[in-house]
């Protein structure tokens, strides 16, 4: 072996085994490129996947942190946490809105807490929903759907028949022409 080989200054092609200059790139032999060894390469790809994995863990602390900022905060509270107002109408004045303009209804309707108070039309078989229409008028078909969000709400229906007089809290979740209004239920009880 050469002296200049000893002190790491030349190497041997991969491709034709000549001896080359260490810092080649190519060789001046078969022209051939020289790429890093097996060795390196895995050496590299190592390195690679630990800066991936300290930069993903990095991130993923910090979200963390500003999500516990924003919720451990002492002014902030939960959506569970605040009170919900009920604004109360009678199914007959959503009716007349309605019917006058359906876009101004929904613009003042949908997704706003309310207090209805309407007759009962429809009780579904299923009990998914019930439906309220105005007591004002005996021929109403559409009205607002209520839909059921537990089983307590659905006990407190099974007692009450088509034409009873109901008070139902929730927000107002689509307002529609056709289909009048839909409304996730959060309380339902008989009207005194």
């Amino acid at each position: 072996m050469s002296e200049e080989k000893e002190n790491g200054k030349t190497k041997q092609c991969k491709y034709c085994k000549q001896e080359i200059d260490a810092k080649a790139k190519i060789c001046p032999h078969c022209r051939k490129k020289q790429t890093p060894s097996g060795c390196l390469i895995a050496v590299i790809a190592v390195v690679v996947i630990i800066v991936i994995a300290i930069a993903g863990s990095a991130m993923a602390g910090g979200e963390k942190t500003n999500t516990g900022a924003s919720t451990d905060g002492a002014n902030s509270t939960s959506a569970a946490q605040q009170e919900i107002t009920y604004t109360a109408y009678s199914v007959s004045e959503l009716m007349d809105d309605l019917n006058t303009n359906a876009m101004n209804a929904s613009d003042k309707y949908k997704d706003q807490y309310v207090e209805l108070t309407g007759k009962l039309n429809v009780i579904d078989s299923n009990g998914k929903y019930i439906s309220l229409v105005s007591s004002d008028d005996e021929f109403a078909i559409t009205g607002v759907q209520c839909y059921f969000q537990s089983d307590e709400q659905k006990s407190a229906v099974k007692s009450a028949a088509i034409g009873d007089t109901l008070v139902v809290k929730g927000k107002i979740t689509d307002v529609g022409e056709v289909m009048g209004y839909s409304l996730n239920m959060d309380e339902v009880t008989k009207a005194q």
